[in-house]
């Protein structure tokens, strides 16, 4: 195996540990879709779905595909804007052994697919 083999399988793993302890670390409260003044997203965004994947039924071209394709991202926007995320309380120590994974394995990824020619 190359360098860059090795080097790039090393920072997949590093990057993948890191974002397991991360995620373990998480605590999620509220789960649900965004609010704007008090009205939830939820309706209009699945009425525009529905009117949009008939118009895709009807006639397709590349507005009504486009326009789905629109509220599909906005509905999944608008659950991850919905979604209350907390950390529990953790020392230095635990954050750094988060961290230093997630920074080392990232930087490896980044140095194997910018930098290194085969």
């Amino acid at each position: 195996m190359s360098e860059k083999t090795l080097e790039k399988i090393f920072g997949y793993i590093l990057v993948a540990v890191g974002l397991f302890m991360l995620f373990k670390s998480m605590r999620i409260s509220n789960f649900g879709f965004w609010r704007v003044w008090g009205i939830s997203t939820s309706g209009i965004i699945i009425v525009l779905m529905i009117v949009s994947g008939v118009a895709v039924v009807v006639k397709t071209n590349k507005i009504t595909k486009g326009c789905l394709i629109g509220t599909l991202c906005m509905l999944i926007i608008s659950v991850i804007l919905g979604t209350s995320i907390h950390f529990t309380y953790m020392s230095v120590l635990d954050l750094l052994l988060i961290l230093a994974p997630l920074v080392i394995g990232t930087g490896l990824l980044i140095r194997v697919y910018l930098f290194m020619k085969d």
